[in-house]
């Protein structure tokens, strides 16, 4: 059974290693810095302007989830409509529902620490870039006709996305992919975090008063449950790709080339034709064993070891 002393201890190892990674691994700086940036540009309401693209992008990643989970669970998609409110809404029918319902925050999470684990290979940003704007122009195409608003953002999201991967640098490549690590996993928190003032109020339109009319579970629960779920994915993504551990695994791997390689150098010219003729010798002694009795055949062949040693010594 796991105790609060074990789960304190976990806690404490994880949160030393995100503080020595964000001490020491530069994508943890940038990210850092990129999340400043985003809390900075929410209190100046010009500058907020600057996110609200991404805003958009994270409700499409939400409403995408709801779409997904909906064709893996057997039902169909009928329209993902984009609100300028940033706001979202999916029509679906079949499928399972509670997955379906649940599938828009936990997905997105899960889609947050996704980026975050690849913004660590920075040499691939650009194909991670061309795959999300791809999925994005084609689930524009099969289920973007929620009206002309919805239709333009997602196009303009999905070209957008795909422009920056064609013709960008790929330091900004993967900037940029940090920054859509960022603000998916921030916006995911706040979007969290509104489903749970919403819950209190009594909205009637949301995923967590879905969840309430299936189960009988109040909303709130549901709030609570998907933002722990959402903290959970995030703290262990950032560990899971930024701990120490991982540089010591690459380096532990490194010594082992190093005395491969050593061990070559270290074999000078002078004993290769010293083991070409001990393998010659042991060749030739299971060959005399394999020979036929009789004294015919067997003077048929005819090797004169020294001269191979001779051969191989040159």
């Amino acid at each position: 059974m796991v105790t609060k002393k074990t789960v304190a201890t976990h806690a404490r190892v994880v949160a030393g290693d995100l503080f020595h990674a964000i001490r020491t691994d530069r994508t943890m700086q940038i990210m850092v810095l990129l999340l400043l940036f985003s809390l900075l540009c929410w209190q100046m309401p010009f500058a907020n302007i600057l996110l609200y693209p991404f805003k958009l992008f994270v409700t499409t990643v939400h409403e995408a989830c709801h779409a997904i989970a909906t064709r893996l669970t057997g039902g169909s998609v009928a329209m993902i409509q984009i609100s300028p409110d940033e706001s979202g809404l999916t029509l679906t029918s079949g499928g399972f529902r509670p997955l379906i319902v649940m599938a828009g925050y936990i997905g997105t999470a899960i889609f947050g620490g996704f980026l975050i684990w690849w913004g660590k290979r920075p040499a691939d940003a650009r194909l991670m870039l061309q795959s999300i704007g791809t999925v994005i122009l084609a689930l524009t195409v099969f289920y973007g006709g929620g009206g002309i608003f919805s239709t333009l953002a997602m196009l303009f999201i999905g070209f957008g996305i795909m422009f920056v991967a064609r013709k960008s640098s790929d330091m900004f490549c993967h900037m940029f992919l940090l920054m859509l690590a960022v603000q998916t996993t921030l916006n995911a928190f706040v979007d969290i975090q509104t489903l749970m003032l919403a819950s209190v109020v009594g909205v009637n339109r949301s995923d967590a008063k879905s969840m309430e009319s299936m189960t009988g579970i109040p909303a709130i629960f549901w709030a609570l449950l998907w933002g722990a779920i959402a903290a959970s994915i995030l703290a262990f993504s950032l560990w899971f790709s930024y701990r120490p551990q991982a540089k010591s695994a690459k380096a532990a791997s490194s010594p082992n080339i190093e005395s491969d390689q050593a061990f070559l150098t270290s074999s000078t010219t002078k004993d290769i034709p010293n083991l070409i003729g001990q393998d010659v010798e042991s060749s030739l002694a299971e060959l005399k064993l394999k020979l036929p009795k009789n004294d015919q055949e067997a003077q048929k062949i005819k090797i004169d070891q020294k001269d191979v040693k001779k051969k191989g010594s040159r």
